[in-house]
C-alpha cells in the first residue's frame, strides 16, 4: 500500500513538473517580449533578458505612429470581417448539405474537400498572383479576402459537417412535418443549435486571417493597404537598429488575438469539444 502511495506521489510530482516546465517554456518568450516592449532600446541591448529597469511607454507611441498601426488595424479588421462572413455563409450551407441532405455525388464532394486540405498553401501563390494581376485586383483587400476565404473553407467545412452530423435527424424531420423546407429547417433548427460551433469557426478564421503574413506581404504592397501582420517588417528593415520598437510591434500585433481568445475561450473550447446534441 505504501509503495503504491509513494509511486502515485512520484508520478504526480513528475507530471506537474513536466506541465509547469512546458508552460514556462511556452510563456517565457512571450513574457520577455512584453517586458522588452517597456524597456528603452539601450537597456535591451545591454541586458537582453530581464525585467524593465527603466519603464517607458515611448516605444508604444513611436511604434504606433511610425508603423501607421491605426490604419493597419482598420485594414485587418476589414479583411477579417469579410473573410469570416463569406466563409461562414459557404460552410454553413455546404456543411448542412453534406451532413443532412442525400444527393448524388455527396461522397465525391466530401472527398474533394478532404483532398483540398492536403494541398500545400503556398502552391497557389504564384498562379493566383498572376491571375489576380490580370484581373486587376492584385494589391487590393479583395485579393486577401478571396484567398483567405478559399483557404479556410475545406478544413472548417469538415469541422462543421462533423458537428452537424451529431444533431439528431428527428428535430429536422419534425420541422419538415410542420411545413419547413430545407432552408427554413437550417435557419430555424440547425443554425441556432450550432451557435457554439459557428463561434469557434469564426474565431479560428479570425486568428488565421489576422496572423497570416506571406500572402498579405506578397499580394498587398501599397503601404496604406497593409495589414497588421506585415507592419513589423518596417521595424526589421528601416528601423532595425531599435530593438524596443521591434518588440513593441510584436506585442501590438498579438494583443487583439490574445484579448479575443481570453474573452471567448469558454465558447471556443465548448465548440471544439461538443459534437451536436446527445439524445
Amino acid at each position: 500500500m505504501n509503495k503504491k502511495r509513494i509511486g502515485g506521489t512520484i508520478y504526480s510530482i513528475i507530471k506537474w513538473v513536466i506541465i509547469w516546465g512546458l508552460a514556462a517554456f511556452e510563456l517565457f518568450p512571450l513574457l520577455q517580449l512584453l517586458f522588452n516592449s517597456f524597456r528603452p532600446d539601450i537597456e535591451i541591448k545591454k541586458y537582453p533578458i530581464g525585467f524593465p529597469r527603466t519603464f517607458t511607454l515611448a516605444n508604444y507611441m513611436d511604434t504606433w505612429k511610425i508603423g501607421n498601426y491605426g490604419r493597419a488595424f482598420l485594414n485587418s479588421f476589414w479583411v477579417c470581417f469579410w473573410t469570416i462572413l463569406i466563409t461562414l455563409t459557404v460552410i454553413g450551407l455546404a456543411g448542412y448539405a453534406l451532413a443532412k441532405i442525400e444527393f448524388k455525388g455527396r461522397g465525391a464532394f466530401t472527398a474533394y474537400f478532404l483532398m483540398a486540405m492536403a494541398v500545400p498553401a503556398f502552391s497557389h501563390l504564384i498562379p493566383t498572383y498572376y491571375l489576380f494581376n490580370k484581373l486587376g485586383i492584385q494589391n487590393t483587400h479583395l485579393s486577401l479576402i478571396l484567398i483567405y476565404s478559399a483557404a479556410g473553407i475545406p478544413f472548417n467545412l469538415m469541422l462543421l459537417r462533423t458537428f452537424l452530423l451529431g444533431i439528431p435527424r428527428e428535430l429536422e424531420e419534425a420541422a419538415k412535418v410542420d411545413g419547413c423546407n430545407e432552408l427554413s429547417t437550417f435557419l430555424r433548427i440547425t443554425l441556432p443549435l450550432s451557435k457554439s460551433m459557428f463561434m469557434t469557426v469564426a474565431l479560428l478564421i479570425f486568428l488565421k486571417s489576422w496572423n497570416e503574413f506571406v500572402v498579405a506581404n506578397t499580394y498587398v504592397t501599397e503601404d496604406s493597404l497593409r495589414t497588421v501582420s506585415t507592419r513589423f517588417v518596417k521595424f526589421t528593415t528601416e528601423y532595425n537598429n531599435n530593438f524596443g520598437r521591434i518588440f513593441t510591434s510584436g506585442v501590438i500585433s498579438m494583443a487583439p488575438v490574445v484579448i479575443l481568445f481570453l474573452l471567448l475561450q469558454k465558447r471556443f473550447i465548448e465548440g471544439l469539444t461538443s459534437g451536436g446534441l446527445k439524445g
